[in-house]
């Protein structure tokens, strides 16, 4: 689930680098580290979305597939870097590598 919200952000990253002009670069930073940032906390030993205490739950347990997101995170940092240096077709390059890898 909050994975699917990451990955979201990232096609949205994405698309804004296919359709925004030269004032976007910093809406476009923004939304780079936010999904770094979301990525991080995802992949963290103690992460726990959605996991209840008790073992007799009867909702299931949710964890992001973190080697997805662990595949994934490297790519979204070139994005991110290459954004920060106004490199769009870096920039796209790495983000599909990012969206594919999750």
């Amino acid at each position: 689930m909050l994975q699917e919200s990451t990955k979201t952000l990232l096609i949205k990253t994405v698309q804004s680098l296919e359709t925004a002009g030269e004032a976007g670069w910093d809406d476009q930073i923004e939304l780079g580290n936010e999904c770094l940032y979301e990525m991080h906390q995802m992949t963290r030993p103690s992460f726990r979305a959605y996991r209840m205490d008790s073992s007799d739950s009867k909702w299931p347990t949710h964890l992001p597939d973190s080697a997805k997101l662990i595949r994934a995170m490297p790519h979204v940092k070139l994005m991110v870097s290459a954004i920060r240096r106004r490199d769009r077709a870096t920039a796209l390059v790495s983000g599909k590598a990012a969206i594919a890898a999750l």
